[in-house]
């Protein structure tokens, strides 16, 4: 059999979101036993999902716990695709030792290809002896594996328990994978001989757990996209006829409550505007493109209706922007966004009759942004878990827990930073830093 020699491989999906060459041939080394299972379960079921078969290798117990695994998800009608083998019968000394697997193998992989349906393989490595010798038996094995896999252009993981094996070995058996996975990461062997460039991805389970948090906030965000645009119609037809009346209006309640009406119907579309601003930012790379932008007229415009939302909640607003022509590195839709969701915190998190206040000023090369409240404040724990996705300030108070995960990640990628100084009861201090061009002055 030839060594691999296949040029620019097909891509083939190793999950929904991921791909990998044909023939691929990914060496697993697992650290926990928790890991193992999310990632045998994880490299199952998407191969079911993607209509392929499986061929399993593992204990009776792991196979039995998949299968559980796999019913509880919906798909207890696609366990006849795995094909399963004990792995302490497949790996069984004399296997091993006199090179039977090389039939055994080729044989199983060439009867399930002949079914037509694609094949994927997952082979948990067993063995008792820990001499030398056996390492060097091992080493074979994987070779033969990697040019089976290549010649016949099925993918499979080759598994070991990563406490066992010696790192020396380790190193030898990277030079015949093209992958190398952990329990949290997977990545192009940097020891394979024929490697080409590549880049470090979340492991299988990682991945799969990734994917759903990102598409159930999608889902909710499409949702509320959607009903959005039947919403935002009637509320401009609200704002025209309350200014209307306004116009007419002698009578000084009369005009506090009209006025009252166009406040909470900017609100909610300024709420509207800004969940499709979120959706656009985690489904759109080109709004992560970042351009030179003056700050002055973004704070102005977030200012405008934080003042307004501020008013409908009883509570002042003071603004200081020292700002003329400086500019960061970033985009309009992030700048607001960070902006925004600090004075929607600050709103929510105070008292009715309270004050906020926002100023913002140019320092020693840098934009300055502080937001200042009088509100219920936080406790150290609160302050340490502020930016963990889905981490709500207080429990009582409506959202999603994802504003300040996306204020973090967007300053990230504008090379900026946060600052937070809280106390409870007593109100809290958020300072943002951006970077600014070289040509602004600073006071």
């Amino acid at each position: 059999m030839t060594s691999r020699a296949r040029g620019r491989a097909r891509a083939i999906s190793l999950t929904d979101h991921m791909d990998v060459s044909e023939g691929a041939h990914i060496l697993y080394f697992y650290s926990s036993d928790e890991g193992y299972m999310d990632n045998a379960f994880a490299f199952v079921r998407a191969g079911l999902e993607q209509n392929q078969q499986i061929l399993l290798l593992d204990s009776e117990e792991n196979y039995e716990l998949i299968c559980k695994m796999l019913a509880g998800s919906g798909l207890e009608q696609a366990v006849s695709r795995i094909h399963f083998i004990a792995h302490e019968w497949f790996y069984r000394c004399e296997s091993l030792g006199e090179g039977l697997y090389r039939d055994e193998l080729g044989k199983l992989a060439r009867t399930m290809q002949a079914g037509g349906q694609p094949v994927r393989s997952w082979g948990h490595v067993y063995w008792v002896d820990n001499s030398e010798a056996i390492f060097s038996v091992l080493q074979e094995y994987e070779r033969y594996c990697d040019d089976l896999f290549s010649d016949m252009g099925l993918f499979g993981v080759c598994v070991y328990d990563g406490r066992k094996v010696p790192a020396a070995v380790q190193n030898e058996l990277l030079k015949s994978h093209e992958y190398f996975m952990t329990d949290t990461s997977l990545t192009p062997s940097m020891l394979y001989d024929k490697k080409e460039q590549g880049v470090l991805f979340p492991s299988l389970a990682v991945q799969a757990q990734m994917q759903s948090e990102v598409d159930l906030y999608k889902q909710k965000l499409d949702f509320v996209h959607v009903v959005s645009h039947e919403v935002r119609n009637p509320l401009t037809v609200i704002k025209a006829y309350a200014r209307m009346l306004m116009e007419q209006e002698k009578d000084g309640a009369s005009r506090y409550k009209l006025q009252s009406i166009t406040d909470y119907a900017d609100v909610i579309d300024n709420e509207m505007a800004h969940i499709i601003n979120t959706e656009q930012m985690l489904s759109t790379e080109s709004l992560w493109e970042k351009t030179w932008i003056k700050v002055l007229p973004v704070l102005e415009e977030v200012n405008a209706i934080m003042e307004t939302k501020a008013r409908t909640q009883a509570i002042g607003f003071d603004s200081c922007l020292e700002l003329e022509g400086e500019q960061i590195y970033g985009n309009v839709i992030g700048l607001k966004l960070i902006v925004s969701n600090l004075l929607s915190n600050a709103i929510k998190y105070s008292h009715e009759g309270g004050r906020i206040r926002i100023e913002a000023f140019a320092e020693d090369g840098e934009l300055v942004v502080a937001i200042r409240d009088e509100g219920i404040g936080m406790s150290e724990e609160q302050v340490r878990k502020l930016f963990r996705k889905y981490e709500k300030m207080n429990v009582e108070r409506s959202g999603q827990g994802i504003g300040l995960f996306m204020v973090k990640k967007l300053l990230d990628h504008f090379g900026g930073r946060i600052e937070v100084n809280s106390r409870l009861h007593t109100g809290t201090l958020m300072k943002v830093t951006l970077p600014l061009s070289e040509g602004d002055s600073t006071d």
